[in-house]
């Protein structure tokens, strides 16, 4: 079972430590200083939940205006002068003059993808 000093609940194998010094714990909890610890130790938990609180409000007002800049300046130029179709053919000639360049190469017997391929078979077969 526990006993209150003050406000502080304290377990009963402490308290019966402390037998003798109650008076004493009684009259601290009634003193200024303890009232004085007390309210810094509440105006310190205040300043730590408002400083997590503007670090919220911070980061909320960031991704707000990113996003009212994406709504109102991205998507409409996204609308009105797309280049996905340009920039597919300019991949898609690309991709037409690597495979031009690079199945002659690597056809040959004597490629590196050749002998790498050959090396693999034969490891797993032999």
């Amino acid at each position: 079972m526990s006993k209150k000093i003050g406000d502080k609940l304290v377990s009963s194998e402490v308290f019966d430590g402390l037998k003798g010094f109650e008076d004493v714990f009684e009259d601290y909890v009634k003193s200024e200083d303890y009232k004085d610890n007390e309210r810094k130790e509440r105006e310190n938990s205040k300043v730590g939940e408002q400083y997590e609180l503007q670090h919220f409000l911070e980061q909320e007002n960031e991704r707000l205006s990113a996003m009212e800049i994406f709504l109102t300046k991205k998507i409409p130029l996204m609308r009105n002068f797309s280049q996905t179709e340009k920039l597919t053919l300019v991949q898609m000639e690309r991709k037409k003059i690597l495979r031009e360049k690079l199945t002659p190469d690597l056809a040959k017997l004597d490629s590196h993808l050749q002998k790498n391929l050959a090396q693999l078979v034969n490891s797993h077969f032999a």
